[in-house]
């Protein structure tokens, strides 16, 4: 009869569990050639971008409203409200608009590209910087990335 390794169990026990820790799902987002990462759940949908007409008299960091799928989103230039220095880039076939989820209000990004998506234990997560526009940062492949807080964007 063959013994029972009870070693074996546990660590196979231990390996269940550590699929269970909670993740945060973010995606890595370039803006006026700043990185960030958005969070997905703030995320309704990415799309390539459509037309964007022009609003008279709107702020400086709206771009224009564009049709997506029948509903009218206010496309903004997230550097402008983030203080990004750089001017927003030309349309690219990596450009795209982050449509955020919203209760009342249809908001999408321009954003230049969006590079990789990370899954980042909640553990490691930081829980806020006092920053209006950042969460704080998380360290990933020996870079520092800033985490947007999509929310403010809305204010």
């Amino acid at each position: 009869m063959a013994g029972i390794d009870i070693q074996a169990i546990q660590d196979a026990k231990d390996a269940i569990n550590e699929d269970k820790v909670p993740h945060a799902e973010y995606m890595r987002v370039v803006v006026n050639g700043a990185t960030f990462l958005v969070t997905v759940d703030a995320v309704s949908s990415v799309v390539r971008p459509s037309v964007i007409t022009p609003v008279p008299m709107a702020p400086d960091h709206l771009i224009g409203v564009a049709n997506v799928k029948g509903q009218v989103f206010c496309i903004i230039d997230a550097g402008k409200i983030l203080k990004i220095a750089a001017p927003i880039q030309e349309k690219t076939p990596q450009t795209r608009f982050l449509l955020l989820r919203h209760d009342r209000v249809h908001l999408g990004l321009w954003v230049e590209s969006i590079a990789e998506l990370y899954s980042v234990p909640l553990l490691g997560v930081p829980v806020d910087s006092g920053d209006k526009f950042t969460m704080g940062s998380i360290k990933i492949k020996q870079e520092k990335l800033s985490i947007m807080r999509v929310n403010a964007l809305f204010d």
